[in-house]
């Protein structure tokens, strides 16, 4: 079951050079009671700008300096911008950098104890509540885990100037998986493995997680969260634009939740948009990979949003 799960909450994670051996950043510590953020603005070398790009990373255990891909595929989604990284509690930028995916005997064990998705966005929120004041135009962009931080804080908080959520999926996480489980595992084993992901999730549930388990490197914390929030009440709540993007040939995800899901919304705030030929990792079904076009489509989407 656990390799299931896995699949099932996989991010943009390639094997390329890491973030901070390419990019001059600020690291920067916000004390927030007992507990430090650290955080990182990478700041537009150009000239002083209005604009910040806020790059929400997805579930993998990995510092977001050496999530390269993110950057390399959607810093320019908001041109002439400042870019803030927020680090997950227990991570450092060690974390990750020698490894394509961190193992599970590889992942600090005070990030799974602390992970979670609120966790995460009360950190975001902390941060942009400090360095607000320096930018006019703010926008959020999350893939995958990140797409539903991204929608979080978008249901949250009104001084953002617009969002991007990408393959979060539909409107419950358990959907996801046993969508994933049909799609990806031979078909004599998925009513096994369904099953044992249900039972799997009542246990969560009934809060029967010990604190020393963590399975597919979460922690009882992220479990509880990541069954129980309710995505399409999360979309109803966005109060400022937000584009929701999906692509159809995702098996990670459960595409028929989220085009039902997107369809009951009413939410005017709300633009959807699907690929139906492309995978999780905007391929489609020769390999070749399509993110340009994501990105170009979003500046589109973004460029007619100001002009309104």
């Amino acid at each position: 079951m656990k390799k299931i799960i896995f699949i099932a909450m996989c991010v943009f994670s390639y094997p390329v050079t890491t973030l901070s051996e390419t990019t001059n950043y600020e690291k920067q510590v916000l004390k927030s009671g007992e507990k430090e953020i650290h955080y990182y603005l990478l700041k537009n070398t150009s000239k002083k700008t209005e604009n910040l790009l806020v790059l929400i990373q997805g579930s993998d255990c990995k510092s977001i300096l050496n999530n390269q891909n993110i950057m390399a595929n959607f810093s320019q989604i908001l041109p002439n911008s400042d870019i803030l990284l927020v680090e997950k509690t227990g991570l450092t930028p060690q974390t990750g950098k020698e490894n394509e995916s961190a193992l599970t005997e590889d992942c600090p064990i005070v990030y799974m104890q602390n992970d979670s998705y609120y966790e995460r966005v009360d950190n975001y929120i902390t941060v942009l509540n400090e360095i607000k004041k320096d930018y006019k135009n703010i926008v959020l962009l999350g893939g995958s885990e990140g797409a539903i931080v991204t929608n979080i804080i978008a249901s949250k908080i009104d001084f953002i100037d617009a969002s991007i959520s990408l393959n979060g999926g539909g409107q419950y996480f358990i959907d996801d998986v046993i969508y994933s489980i049909k799609n990806s595992v031979p078909s004599e084993e998925v009513e096994a493995s369904t099953e044992g992901f249900k039972q799997f999730a009542n246990a969560v549930l009934q809060n029967q997680l010990e604190d020393d388990q963590f399975p597919s490197n979460h922690g009882k914390n992220w479990w509880y969260e990541a069954l129980t929030i309710d995505n399409k009440k999360l979309l109803e709540s966005v109060n400022k634009p937000h584009l929701v993007i999906q692509t159809l040939a995702d098996i990670n995800v459960d595409v028929e939740s989220s085009e039902k899901m997107m369809n009951d919304i009413a939410n005017p705030n709300i633009t959807y948009k699907t690929y139906p030929t492309l995978d999780h990792y905007f391929k489609d079904s020769s390999g070749n990979n399509h993110t340009s076009v994501i990105v170009n489509d979003i500046q589109h989407w973004y460029t007619t949003i100001k002009v309104k």
